[in-house]
């Protein structure tokens, strides 16, 4: 991954890209998905059409220098509010990918006037908690039976440079 945006001229995603989310999905593993969708993996690929789609929100996506999709970000209007969600494929979590993401989402709900973003999460997924502390910025968590609400409230910045990622070795 040369960065977030592989050799497209914008990060965002969306119907046009659905084969290209259905394979990353093929390459996702069971527990990936699980995490991500809240269901079984075999479901996974039923959302796809609705979360693309620009009328429930806004997609991004990284894509690997050659071409790969390897990871997609969601940001879903809810009202004032926007719910975050990463799907980031195995062989590239813990690289920074959905941290990256997840900065380009967060600047995005400042962009669209969102008051605060939150993401729903099992209480285990240890990885969503901590790509949302990288924000820096103050969480509010609510659990309840499994369930972990985290919200943030997006502060206004300086748009920062095109987001430089690691290579990964294959």
């Amino acid at each position: 991954l040369t960065h977030l945006y592989g050799d497209r001229d914008s990060v965002t995603t969306g119907p046009d890209d659905l084969e290209a989310a259905r394979a990353l999905h093929r390459r996702c593993s069971a527990e990936t998905l699980v995490r991500r969708y809240h269901g079984p993996p075999g479901d996974a690929d039923r959302y796809l059409s609705h979360l693309l789609g620009p009328h429930h929100g806004r997609s991004l996506a990284a894509w690997s220098a050659d071409g790969e999709l390897v990871a997609l970000g969601h940001l879903l209007w809810d009202g004032d509010d926007a719910e975050v969600a990463l799907l980031v494929e195995d062989g590239w979590q813990r690289r920074g990918v959905g941290a990256a993401l997840l900065r380009e989402l967060l600047a995005l709900a400042v962009r669209s006037g969102r008051d605060t973003v939150y993401a729903v999460t099992q209480s285990s997924n240890t990885a969503m908690v901590r790509t949302l502390r990288s924000t820096g910025l103050p969480l509010v968590y609510d659990r309840s039976e499994g369930t972990l609400v985290v919200t943030a409230r997006p502060v206004r910045r300086e748009q920062p440079a095109a987001l430089s990622l690691p290579r990964q070795g294959r």
